[in-house]
């Protein structure tokens, strides 16, 4: 009888803990580490999308804003040099433009570089009755934008820049 007193008296001075089966913390932490991976890998991209969004919203202002500066150089120096463009459409320029531009400057004004990108005008659309002229661009990655060109009070002053038509985004 001592050596069962003996038995159970060891037996109670290292109780094992319940539940404790040799291989269960193992498999836990293997578990645990996958969904913490898992939530790290979805947390990873919903970042790296959000950067793409960011970028497509920033690369698509710059192109707008490019558009925009295009516009304005273009009547810039149609007002500066070569005023009598402004009174015929596109399409008529080579013709009727000889008055006051070469066909070069011609050339030049159909494509031009502002900042850093290439900008082509295809379309030239005076205004007739005091109404806006129409002004479109396009970028060399496709962009378009027309713009709506105000004829100036007094004919020394040119046209004015007006507002972007809507429409004129995509091709």
């Amino acid at each position: 009888m001592s050596s069962s007193r003996f038995r159970f008296y060891t037996r109670s001075l290292n109780p094992s803990p319940r539940g404790s089966d040799p291989g269960f913390a193992m498999p836990l932490a293997i578990g645990t580490s996958g969904v913490l991976l898992l939530m790290g890998f979805t947390l990873h991209g919903v970042a790296l999308q959000e950067r793409v969004q960011v970028g497509a919203v920033e690369r698509q202002q710059r192109e707008e804003d490019l558009l925009h500066s295009a516009a304005h150089q273009l009547l810039a120096t149609l007002n500066r040099g070569h005023r009598c463009l402004l009174n015929h459409p596109l399409e008529h320029w080579e013709l009727h433009g000889a008055a006051c531009a070469t066909p070069t400057h011609v050339a030049a004004l159909k494509n031009s570089r502002v900042l850093a990108g290439s900008v082509q005008l295809v379309g030239w659309q005076p205004g007739a009755n005091g109404q806006p002229g129409q002004l479109a661009l396009q970028l060399e990655a496709g962009r378009q934008a027309r713009f709506g060109v105000r004829p100036a009070a007094t004919s020394t002053e040119g046209a004015e820049l007006g507002p972007r038509i809507l429409g004129g985004g995509q091709p």
